[in-house]
């Protein structure tokens, strides 16, 4: 059962101090630090803290977070997006993914085919498609990030721009209204910006917690991609922006499989 008021004294707490610890709120609230874990861990999925050992710590919002953290945050809204954008995935198709914690979801809902020609840049996502499925998977060379496991640099941009995809799936740092589409780092910025010159159709991959982000890096503005998906529908201003600018939003309100009147592209 989830106690809202401990949740909110506990975020003031981590508000004030920057860092709580589950003896001392345990001990605060009379309750089990087997209770106070759960509690963490709940808020920690909402994107409100990040665990660490004996506590949690506020996330620093201008760095990302390692992708082992990121994917303890928002995990079924991520799986949700990874199950919808695989719906624009056909046999036989040539696709990139990117790193990022949904292009990872999506992989998972991609072992069920075995006809996929599919370039990634993630260590992750090439072990799971080639551990789990027949699809043909190749692997960028570049200088491996150890946050996220991505392989970036000069190589990576190079390899991508050997190909044309059907679909470049990717990740994204933020949503802004502003500024488009932001990164934190500029490697994923870059790789980001040639893959849409190399793409049939362009899909964005973004959890309802990007929107209204605003990060280091103006990556690319919402007129360059063809594709939104997202496990909510954005605000009446969000999709007034990605509208304008013609981009398809695809999310579980009007996707094909929720909806059978709407294909959500």
């Amino acid at each position: 059962m989830i106690n809202q008021p401990r949740l909110d004294e506990i975020k003031r707490v981590l508000n004030t101090d920057k860092r709580v610890r589950v003896v001392e709120l345990a001990q605060k609230f009379v309750v089990s630090e087997e209770t106070i874990r759960r509690d963490l861990t709940f808020l920690e999925e909402q994107g409100v803290l990040r665990r660490v050992h004996g506590g949690a710590i506020l996330p620093v919002p201008s760095e990302e977070q390692p992708l082992q953290i990121r994917s303890r945050i928002k995990p079924r809204a991520k799986a949700r997006i990874g199950q919808l954008a695989s719906t624009l995935v056909e046999e036989g198709m040539a696709l990139f993914l990117d790193t990022g914690t949904s292009t990872v979801a999506l992989a998972q809902h991609l072992v069920r085919f075995s006809r996929l020609k599919i370039v990634t840049n993630s260590l992750d996502i090439a072990l799971i498609l080639t551990q789990q499925s027949e699809n043909s998977v190749t692997l960028t060379p570049g200088r491996v990030r150890k946050n996220d496991n991505a392989l970036i640099g000069s190589h990576t941009l190079e390899f991508a721009r050997q190909f044309h995809y059907d679909i470049a799936f990717m990740g994204i740092g933020a949503v802004d209204r502003e500024h488009g589409f932001m990164d934190y780092e500029e490697p994923e910025a870059l790789l980001r910006r040639v893959l849409i010159q190399h793409c049939r159709q362009s899909v964005i991959l973004a959890d309802e917690g990007k929107f209204g982000l605003r990060t280091f890096v103006n990556t690319l503005p919402f007129s360059a991609v063809n594709t939104l998906v997202t496990n909510a529908p954005p605000s009446a201003a969000f999709v007034a922006s990605l509208e304008n600018a013609h981009v398809n939003i695809l999310h579980p309100g009007n996707a094909a499989d929720d909806n059978p009147g709407l294909s959500g592209v």
